[in-house]
C-alpha cells in the first residue's frame, strides 16, 4: 500500500476574538492579600495562645516553689516508719498444691511502741486472707491490683488507721 500524502495544514491567522479568549484574566487586587492576611492572623493567634500557656505554667511553677512545705504534704515522711513483715507462706484454696509466698512491709504513720504486736496481727490477718485465694485471682495485672487493694484495706482495718501503706516487695506463686 502506498502512503498518501497528508493534506497540508492550513495556517489561519488567529482572530482578535481568539486572542481575547486565550488571555488570562488579570489577577484581582486582593487575591494575594487574603492568604497573607489569614496567615498573619493565624500566627498572631498561635503566639497569643502559646504566651498565655507559658504564663500560666510559670505561675504554677512559681506558686509551687513558694508553697509552705508544711501544707504541701499530709504526713511528714520523717515521722513514718517502715516495718518489714516476716514472709508469709501458704497454700491456695484451689488448687491445693499451689503455694504462695508474700514478702511485704507496712509503713506506720508515727513511731508506735506496739508496732511489733500490730505487725503480728497484720501478718495473721494476711495469712488468713491469702488462704482463701484461688489461682485465678492472681492472674493478670488487674487481678494483682485488686489483691493489692484488698490487702491494703485489711491492713488499714486491722491497724485501726495507724498504717499508712502496705508495700508488696515480692509475691511468688509456685
Amino acid at each position: 500500500m502506498a502512503k498518501l500524502p497528508l493534506p497540508a495544514a492550513r495556517e489561519v491567522a488567529p482572530t482578535e476574538a481568539d486572542t481575547e479568549a486565550r488571555r488570562l484574566p488579570p489577577p484581582e487586587r486582593g487575591a494575594l492579600l487574603k492568604p497573607a492576611f489569614f496567615l498573619t492572623v493565624l500566627a498572631v493567634a498561635a503566639g497569643l495562645g502559646l504566651g498565655v500557656h507559658l504564663v500560666r505554667y510559670a505561675q504554677i511553677a512559681d506558686a509551687a516553689r513558694h508553697q509552705d512545705p508544711a501544707v504541701s504534704s499530709e504526713s511528714d515522711p520523717g515521722t513514718s516508719r517502715l516495718y518489714r513483715l516476716k514472709p508469709i507462706v501458704t497454700n491456695l484454696t484451689d488448687p491445693a498444691d499451689v503455694w504462695l509466698r508474700l514478702d511485704a512491709a507496712v509503713v506506720f504513720e508515727d513511731e508506735m511502741p506496739n508496732s511489733e504486736i500490730v505487725s503480728a496481727k497484720i501478718s495473721e490477718d494476711l495469712l488468713a486472707f491469702l488462704k482463701t485465694l484461688k489461682v485465678g485471682q492472681l492472674e493478670g495485672a488487674t487481678q494483682l491490683q485488686h489483691l493489692r487493694e484488698d490487702l491494703r484495706d485489711r491492713v488499714a482495718i486491722r491497724s485501726g488507721g495507724d498504717v499508712r501503706d502496705l508495700i508488696i516487695e515480692s509475691l511468688v506463686v509456685q
